[in-house]
């Protein structure tokens, strides 16, 4: 997908139906970067630190249950529980485990649901299987959702998923929009950060707070303090998660 070059009133647009891809990555005049996503469950809130839906327990290394060739494009997948909704896996990844393929990866394009727990994911235009695989032994497969689908508020303990954002406006549940991930934005701040500190994910929820170090933290730096800002409330930060 190319960078879409859109203006400044984009970012502030949502509705119920899909416009464009999900994850599609969009700039405005200045080089503020957004991307394209689904809300989860929940009513959006805007300016806060959104992330990822949580991993699923039962997508990862299950039983790979349909063999596979060479030039393949669609790959079936079924879930250790639960089923996966058709149109689900859009923008989503799967791994392939086994002997002689450690690990190729693969985008999903589309997802058609056929059976009992078992999904038939649509590889993306031009890719295709690059090792065939056939069914049983130690032969599994993980998928992965977008992290740009069905997306959550980050919550105010440790990160449950990637961060994805900051949405300029509410999105309604399972509805479409933008959320930014380069530029100056507004975001809820817990602490008082200091003009040119660094922040990560706050204590409360979808916030962000002054950040003493990654490491220390177990969390990402999510931008760089513009103005010193006041304890929550909202304040100017520049920043980089592209």
């Amino acid at each position: 997908m190319a960078t879409l070059e859109i203006d400044y009133a984009t970012p502030y647009e949502t509705g119920p139906k899909q416009l464009h891809d999900i994850g599609q990555r969009a700039e405005t005049p200045n080089g503020d970067v957004f991307r394209y996503v689904k809300m989860g469950a929940a009513v959006g809130v805007a300016n806060k630190l959104y992330q990822g839906s949580i991993a699923v327990a039962n997508w990862n290394t299950q039983a790979h249950t349909v063999s596979i060739a060479i030039g393949d494009t669609e790959i079936s997948f079924t879930s250790g529980g639960g089923s996966i909704a058709a149109g689900e896996a859009e923008g989503g990844t799967i791994i392939v485990e086994l002997g002689t393929d450690l690990g190729h990866i693969y985008r999903v394009k589309s997802n058609l649901a056929t059976a009992a727990n078992e999904t038939v994911c649509q590889l993306e235009d031009g890719v295709t299987v690059q090792v065939a695989s056939a069914t049983g032994g130690s032969r599994v497969l993980t998928f992965a959702k977008s992290p740009y689908m069905d997306i959550l508020i980050h919550p105010a303990t440790t990160p449950t998923a990637v961060v994805v954002g900051v949405p300029r406006v509410i999105i309604a549940i399972a509805g479409w929009g933008w959320v930014q991930r380069r530029g100056v934005t507004s975001i809820l701040s817990t602490g008082t950060p200091l003009v040119g500190q660094k922040v990560i994910p706050g204590t409360s929820v979808g916030s962000v707070i002054e950040g003493a170090s990654q490491s220390a933290n177990i969390k990402s730096y999510i931008g760089t303090t513009m103005q010193a800002a006041t304890a929550t409330e909202f304040g100017h930060f520049f920043i980089n998660l592209e």
